[in-house]
């Protein structure tokens, strides 16, 4: 029931001239719009879900810090200095010290003398 404003014009024509002058999206308009929103998030999330299991499959593992350190210790039976394992693996002294001790106090490398270590 709407009203007439004169003219021919009611409400619902107000309206809709109103909307389509100042282009303010119906609701159906936006329910589409949402709709292919909806399948375009779907479409996104399917193909980072894809390259997240492909970089997976492909990842090659690498050596953990403390494996790098004992392999090259292991290379030098009499036992190598601190220096040339600092050269070979690049890490800086404090990181290095920290694995030297924790494969100490596991008994995976022993102190020959002062910064010469060997593998047991």
């Amino acid at each position: 029931m709407s009203e007439h404003l004169g003219h021919g014009m009611n409400w619902e024509g107000l309206l809709k001239s109103f909307f389509s002058r100042f282009d303010i999206p119906s609701g159906t308009q936006i329910r589409d719009l949402n709709n292919r929103l909806d399948k375009l998030e779907g479409l996104f999330f399917q193909q980072q879900a894809e390259t997240r299991s492909f970089r997976k499959k492909s990842k090659v593992k690498s050596k953990s810090a403390s494996a790098e350190v004992l392999d090259f210790v292991g290379q030098y039976p009499d036992g190598v200095s601190f220096k040339m394992i600092k050269e070979k693996t690049r890490f800086d002294d404090k990181k290095l010290r920290n694995i030297i001790y924790r494969l100490d106090k596991i008994k995976k490398i022993e102190k020959v003398k002062r910064g010469i270590y060997k593998t047991i």
